[in-house]
């Protein structure tokens, strides 16, 4: 990490900058940070259009150009960078999209946090993988690591899978809407342990959803 020959202690769990460090590791195999989202310079309340290799879906829309946001969402249509959170279905957001925890995260400079994507699998059954790691703004020790998935042979369907979220979801909406005026399936707003605090030494989920918007069902199933 850093110096050549030098391994970090095992009470570590990943290496930023040469130094080793507690927070978690990234676990999605080869992914990919947001282009300028990470490194040297911090990133609040932003999001971005990305080019993903197959279409994804949700209630009926397909896109290859889903946005991401720096707050925990990923928008299939119009998208925003709001930061206050509150009940879905939200009209800042104009069509399908997965809350995998709308919060006021914040990617802290000169850490590994970013927000990751890439693909597993093989076509035609891939996966598309967003995969966050952040901080809550003004609490840089507090720690939101998850996953949205989508799948390529899945139409309509996403997962969120959760590592680590310091304060569990006490101020975060997760859930999925059509649109702003539109359907919705909502796990969770403003609730106390919503989601395992877990530890930056997990690496396997510790609650995973599954929102299937074809039927407007979800499922839960906890690690």
């Amino acid at each position: 990490c850093g110096s050549v020959g030098y391994v970090c202690p095992s009470s570590y769990t990943s290496c930023s900058n040469g130094a080793c460090s507690s927070a978690p590791a990234v676990l999605l195999p080869g992914a990919v940070a947001v282009p300028t989202w990470g490194g040297m310079f911090s990133v609040d309340d932003s999001y971005t259009t990305l080019s993903v290799p197959f279409s994804i879906s949700m209630y009926g829309y397909s896109t290859t150009s889903p946005s991401v946001t720096s707050n925990g969402v990923v928008c299939l249509g119009s998208c925003s960078s709001a930061y206050t959170n509150g009940n879905l279905p939200n009209g800042q957001f104009g069509g399908p999209t997965a809350f995998g925890f709308w919060d006021d995260l914040m990617i802290y400079a000169s850490t590994s946090q970013s927000v990751y994507y890439g693909t597993t699998g093989t076509a035609p059954n891939r996966n598309l993988v967003f995969e966050f790691y952040e901080s809550h703004f003004g609490q840089s020790t507090q720690y939101y690591h998850f996953q949205i998935v989508f799948y390529e042979n899945l139409s309509g369907v996403v997962d969120f899978l959760y590592y680590q979220a310091s304060d569990g979801g006490v101020s975060a909406t997760i859930g999925v809407q059509s649109s702003g005026s539109g359907s919705t399936i909502t796990y969770a707003v403003n609730q106390a342990n919503a989601v395992p605090v877990g530890t930056s030494s997990t690496n396997s989920p510790t609650l995973i959803l599954s929102f299937n918007t074809n039927t407007g069902t979800m499922m839960q199933t906890s690690g």
